[in-house]
């Protein structure tokens, strides 16, 4: 259970208690008692508010067409759902965290995304997605942060176009795929959605899931390679960060490509400082209103 349900679960028991203690005759040993328990509950719903999302968890809940109540739902149809919301969560999560996306083969913190089908929760049919055993609490949270993220994108597309455009610009090019999927699926199967990572939710009728494709599917993203002469101000091998002033043109900060190896990168910091040539990867996303400010990728440095 995520912890937005967890709250809204307590909250729902705290409202019905406080309904009981209003409209019950004072009694020596249950009033006591009961003011206790609402004590409790109120005690516990601060503590899921300032709770750390250490355990990386989504709920993902489906209506109409593909799911008979909350007895079943069509198995292809769940596949495909699992499929791209695992994409949507594995692009961004490499995207945010690692700073680059392989262009073939396995993607950068693949393996530390990884979700796994840990429940069916009832309510209409639900499939929870988490990750049941977590060691790594650094990158355990980073997932979380990513489901919520994703949660966020989701309900923005729905939106309006200002709020969709506003929240793509903190995601790389390559999540609008699966996420356009994603909204492909749904709206095939005339599905409605709920959605729930962390705090965050978002409730889809099957109008919503329209409008939501629609506005991906008009969006593109642009890639190109583009050489610019400038300074040279140094590359985080760790991080994959680097920053590079064109001559005449502002400070671009990007990543390293996922084609420079780590030799590369340690030479190409030998060049900190100085006047260098530099072969960037711009991926820019195009949406109804305009074009986005591009990413960069540093492919290539060397001395001018």
């Amino acid at each position: 259970m995520t912890p937005l349900r967890q709250k809204e679960t307590l909250q729902a028991e705290l409202v019905g208690l406080e309904s009981l203690l209003a409209s019950t005759p004072e009694d020596p040993l249950a009033t006591p008692l009961l003011r206790s328990r609402i004590e409790g509950l109120r005690s516990e719903i601060k503590k899921t508010d300032a709770k750390t999302l250490l355990v990386p968890e989504a709920e993902i809940f489906f209506g109409s067409g593909p799911v008979i109540g909350s007895q079943g739902i069509d198995a292809k149809f769940a596949g495909q759902v699992l499929d791209r919301y695992q994409d949507m969560v594995t692009n961004h999560f490499a995207a945010k965290f690692h700073g680059a996306l392989r262009r073939t083969g396995r993607r950068k913190g693949e393996a530390n995304s990884r979700l796994f089908l840990t429940a069916l929760p009832r309510g209409s049919f639900g499939l929870q997605l988490s990750q049941p055993h977590v060691d790594d609490f650094v990158t355990a949270s980073q997932v979380s942060e990513t489901m919520q993220d994703i949660t966020g994108l989701v309900e923005a597309a729905a939106k309006d176009d200002a709020s969709f455009e506003e929240t793509l610009s903190g995601f790389h090019g390559r999540v609008l795929i699966p996420l356009q999927k994603f909204l492909e699926t749904l709206k095939t199967a005339e599905a409605d959605c709920r959605m729930a990572a962390g705090m965050r939710q978002v409730k889809l009728k099957q109008e919503d899931v329209k409008n939501a494709f629609e506005r991906v599917a008009s969006a593109e993203t642009l890639e190109d390679n583009i050489t610019l002469d400038g300074i040279f101000y140094g590359a985080l091998v760790r991080t994959g960060r680097f920053d590079f002033e064109p001559r005449g043109q502002t400070l671009v900060t990007g990543w390293l490509a996922d084609e420079v190896s780590e030799e590369q990168a340690i030479q190409m910091d030998q060049l900190t400082g100085k006047a260098a040539r530099a072969v960037l990867r711009t991926t820019t996303i195009s949406t109804k209103t305009g074009k986005r400010r591009p990413t960069y990728e540093l492919l290539k440095l060397e001395a001018v």
